[in-house]
């Protein structure tokens, strides 16, 4: 007589699963190791110096687009629900998390001496949502949550990188030498999405919670100024500073609905 099938117990298809997904992501890290990329070589003019600011506000008019709730499972235990971050704002209008910077900007050497700028995992979200750096400048990727993750930049200019780290305190440090925007993702939880943005100057902010940026010390001249909002696109401005005076710019972007 045939015995009955014993049922897999929940120990079992947990280690089942965690094999499968670190082969999933150790396949994809193979395939992504091939890639070729051809590396630009860095200016190694010096940068200009100034004493001219560059600050305002980002703005959107209309009403916001309605952010999904996202249930937020599997994560660990005790990560409640998540709210989708495409679009932020305070209440007011004014929109978090745009990256506003000097588009025809000198280009200078890799940063030097500059400290690490770090993004973690926290509660299966990438905290902050948008990072932005300089070309040589350490990227410290960490995790604070007691579970498995991947972090996947898909990167076209530097090379792509794709690797796990399934448990609190683990990071890794990355750099990049070539300019460029890349999202970065999370497998395992498809709805984990931040943004990385490379510069070849220091002249560049993400607006806070409150929509405000600020460009310090940028040099005497005409500059193209660009506001760039992951929903919303880009947005530009000419703008003329002077050493030592301030220009105030308001960036408006129209919600559409």
């Amino acid at each position: 007589m045939t015995s009955p099938a014993r049922a897999e117990s929940p120990c079992h298809k947990e280690a089942r699963s965690f094999s499968l997904i670190l082969i999933l992501i150790l396949s994809t890290v193979a395939v992504g190791c091939k890639k070729t990329v051809v590396e630009i070589p860095p200016s190694t003019q010096p940068l200009p110096s100034g004493t001219a600011t560059v600050r305002g506000v980002v703005r959107l008019i209309g009403k916001p687009p309605e952010m999904a709730v996202i249930a937020n499972q599997p994560c660990h235990e005790g990560a409640g629900t998540l709210t989708e971050e495409t679009v932020v704002t305070d209440g007011k209008g004014n929109l978090q998390n745009v990256i506003v910077y000097l588009e025809d900007a000198p280009a200078g050497g890799p940063a030097q001496g500059l400290g690490a700028v770090t993004l973690d995992q926290v509660n299966c979200r990438y905290v902050p949502h948008l990072v932005a750096l300089r070309a040589g400048q350490t990227l410290h990727v960490t995790t604070s949550d007691p579970t498995l993750h991947n972090v996947h930049g898909t990167c076209i200019d530097n090379p792509a990188f794709n690797f796990a780290l399934v448990a609190r305190g683990q990071s890794k440090d990355l750099s990049f030498d070539v300019p460029e925007r890349f999202p970065v993702r999370c497998d395992v939880h498809p709805w984990m999405k931040a943004w990385v943005q490379i510069f070849p100057n220091p002249w560049f902010a993400v607006t806070d919670k409150d929509g405000n940026y600020e460009l310090r010390n940028v040099p005497a001249g005409t500059y193209t100024l660009l506001a760039w909002q992951e929903k919303y696109g880009p947005m530009k401005q000419k703008i003329t500073v002077q050493d030592g005076k301030v220009v105030e710019q308001v960036f408006e972007f129209k919600s559409g609905i």
